[in-house]
């Protein structure tokens, strides 16, 4: 079997949700295992030079509603370009991610249900009764959502973030396999390639 794929990602990027169900169906294909790895914008951006969308000069701001309009028509996945609760606190749903990562279950539905509460349904995902109905539609326990304050779930999080500093991250979605980075979700074909030629 191939190496893993390692993804890290933010709850709320766009990019993220783009990518989400495809590189997810990619490891599927080539039946190798996917790692997330949910980080902090804020840790990712401060080493790897990136800036808050807020604080991004207006014509880049611009373009980038101009480029997701663009890669949703071409993806054939719809998306809210202006979603009520985004920006948003992450944190509770990135940690019930990894809570349930830990147990050894595939976050895979509820990953993609939060990003989803996000870019379609106009949901707040810092909220904990939203987080709880993504658990119960994704038929997982809702007593995950108690394990995310857990300190050893914090430290999980935690170290996602310093591992993404370690791994030169600057952006999401990032993709590793083995040691190749591969960045943005429209890298996707060269995950891939890369799979293919290593089986």
């Amino acid at each position: 079997m191939s190496e893993p794929i390692i993804h890290y990602f933010f709850v709320q990027s766009p990019w993220s949700f783009f990518g989400f169900r495809r590189v997810v169906d990619i490891a599927k294909k080539h039946g190798v295992q996917i790692i997330h790895k949910p980080c902090r914008a804020a840790d990712v951006w401060e080493h790897g030079g990136g800036v808050p969308l807020a604080k991004r000069p207006k014509p880049r701001q611009e373009y980038r509603l101009v480029e997701l309009k663009r890669w949703s028509d071409y993806l054939g996945i719809p998306i809210n370009l202006h979603p009520t609760y985004f920006p948003v606190d992450e944190t509770l749903a990135a940690r019930t991610i990894i809570a349930v990562q830990d147990d050894g279950k595939d976050v895979s539905t509820l990953t993609e249900t939060l990003m989803g509460d996000i870019w379609l349904r106009e949901r707040d995902v810092s909220l904990p009764a939203t987080v709880r109905e993504a658990l119960i539609s994704s038929g997982l326990s809702t007593e995950y959502l108690e394990h995310a304050d857990l300190p050893e779930i914090a430290k999980i999080y935690d170290e996602n973030c310093q591992s993404a500093r370690d791994r030169n991250i600057f952006g999401v979605p990032t993709y590793f396999v083995g040691n190749e980075m591969f960045w943005g979700q429209d890298r996707l074909d060269f995950v891939e390639r890369t799979l293919q030629q290593n089986p």
